[in-house]
């Protein structure tokens, strides 16, 4: 059996823009891809938190936001691993951060090494797991519309539409798989930032499709 472990922020959670909660588990793009993918040969690990960054510490919600500080023992937990599909970023376009598109991709990159070492470490073969890097979806001008205008601001709306680029050569550099979010799927029209149940479906098969291709090789 595969484990795949997808980690990532409120997108990856599940939360739900209408009214803050959650949606169901079958609705929740893992919960899907576990669907898709079949639990004979694959076991998918939802490991998604609201606010989840890629590096930065958010005291504004508490000290478990960081997303390469957490990495490490989650991964542990859950080893073997054979697949790690990380979807970080969006929040650090917080505008309490003030980062950039370079700074964001070098958290990316951070967590991209902290996977690939972690899992190689735990390994019997000494061989490290492997990655898919999510740039993930692009936040829209409806952003303006929802309740996390004011921690985002215009600033990550220019800043979303930059930074596929960015993570793509991240990927290519760390010699890991990528997929661009933005291209198969847009948040909902409610804010503009939390995909809506149809974006969680089709965010799962497309990274269906990329999972299914990775781990058929060696």
């Amino acid at each position: 059996m595969k484990t795949i472990v997808c980690y990532g922020d409120s997108n990856t959670h599940g939360y739900d823009p209408r009214d803050g909660g959650r949606y169901a588990y079958a609705v929740r793009w893992p919960g899907r891809l576990q669907l898709l993918l079949g639990r004979e040969e694959y076991y998918v690990v939802e490991e998604g938190l609201n606010a989840r960054t890629t590096v930065q510490p958010d005291v504004c919600y508490d000290d478990n936001k960081s997303g390469v500080d957490l990495l490490p023992p989650i991964l542990k937990t859950h080893m073997p691993v054979d697949l790690i599909a990380i979807m970080l970023g969006t929040n650090d376009m917080k505008l309490r951060f003030s980062m950039g598109l370079s700074d964001i991709s070098r958290g990316a990159a951070r967590l991209v090494s902290a996977a690939k070492t972690v899992s190689a470490a735990k390994s019997p073969d000494g061989k490290p797991c492997k990655v898919l890097l999510i740039a993930p979806p692009r936040i829209t001008e409806k952003l303006r519309d929802g309740n996390c205008y004011a921690e985002f601001g215009d600033r990550a709306i220019a800043l979303s539409a930059g930074l596929s680029p960015w993570y793509a050569r991240v990927a290519q550099e760390h010699r890991v798989a990528f997929l661009d979010a933005a291209t198969v799927v847009q948040p909902s029209d409610i804010d503009g930032l939390h995909l809506s149940p149809e974006g969680h479906a089709l965010l799962a098969q497309a990274v269906a499709d990329v999972c299914r291709e990775l781990l058929a090789q060696p």
